[in-house]
């Protein structure tokens, strides 16, 4: 990947680190709705489109009116909490990249569903699934893991490039595809926590880019981290529009060539 782009995303980041500092309200505010953001892109990514009436409506504390959607909500609820769980364990110093914290999304993700299935690892070569990239046999997830979380917790891992330790990992979770379900979920939610503890605004795929996000992990690794880069950029965009009234792509491109 290019060093270039590793230094443009950093001072963007810091920029909007500085923004943030500076404006603490309009921070708080901010992150609400970025995080609001960060739940319905990440359920439109498996297929799980929501208007914003009904994602308002799986938070509001006087419970749900229509009970059709009772798991939907419990879903969404249990997005926020994984996201919570996240921030949480990318602030301690002490979390290690393990089996058991991977267990531990997917427990958030399904808990108090009523197709909950207990945390076992798949079985099976999916025929009918949302992702469409290589993933490995049944019996190498076990290996792979292991092997994968021994990477992550090595000092050549840390060595590398933050934005480059989320996306080389993701890809290999990706490969590995541990669970039948949830994986996804689950995967971009550890790309996320060492994004967070590095101090990067958490990457949202969107939805118009689901295509692009699926495509890009058939692709080697470094190519398919432009992809996971290009929403990184989008993010950051969407901050400075928000901080800055008037800021558009111009005045990006401005702000690299000074």
């Amino acid at each position: 990947m290019s060093r270039t782009r590793y230094m443009d995303l950093d001072d963007r980041t810091e920029d909007v680190r500085q923004l943030m500092r500076e404006r603490p309200r309009e921070a708080r505010d901010f992150m609400e709705k970025y995080e609001l953001s960060w739940v319905y892109h990440e359920n439109a990514l498996e297929g799980m489109v929501l208007t914003h009436a009904e994602l308002r409506q799986a938070f509001e504390p006087t419970g749900i009116t229509d009970s059709s959607m009772v798991h939907t909500y419990s879903e969404i609820r249990n997005q926020k909490t994984a996201i919570e769980y996240v921030k949480h364990e990318a602030r301690s110093k002490q979390t290690r990249y393990t089996q058991t914290l991977v267990k531990k999304l997917y427990e958030i993700l399904y808990q108090g569903l009523p197709n909950r299935m207990p945390v076992a690892l798949r079985r099976d070569m999916p025929l009918h699934r949302t992702y469409f990239h290589d993933i490995v046999q049944p019996v190498q997830i076990q290996p792979g893991l292991e092997q994968l979380f021994d990477f992550m917790n090595s000092e050549e891992f840390h060595r590398l490039h933050p934005i480059r330790q989320a996306t080389h990992s993701h890809h290999r979770f990706m490969e590995i595809f541990p669970f039948s379900d949830l994986s996804g979920k689950v995967g971009r939610m550890m790309m996320n926590l060492i994004l967070i503890r590095h101090g990067y605004m958490p990457v949202i795929v969107h939805v118009m880019d689901r295509q692009k996000y699926y495509d890009g992990l058939r692709l080697p690794a470094t190519q398919f981290g432009h992809v996971v880069m290009d929403a990184m950029d989008n993010s950051l965009d969407n901050a400075f529009r928000y901080f800055i009234p008037g800021w558009n792509e111009m005045s990006r491109k401005r702000a690299a060539s000074e």
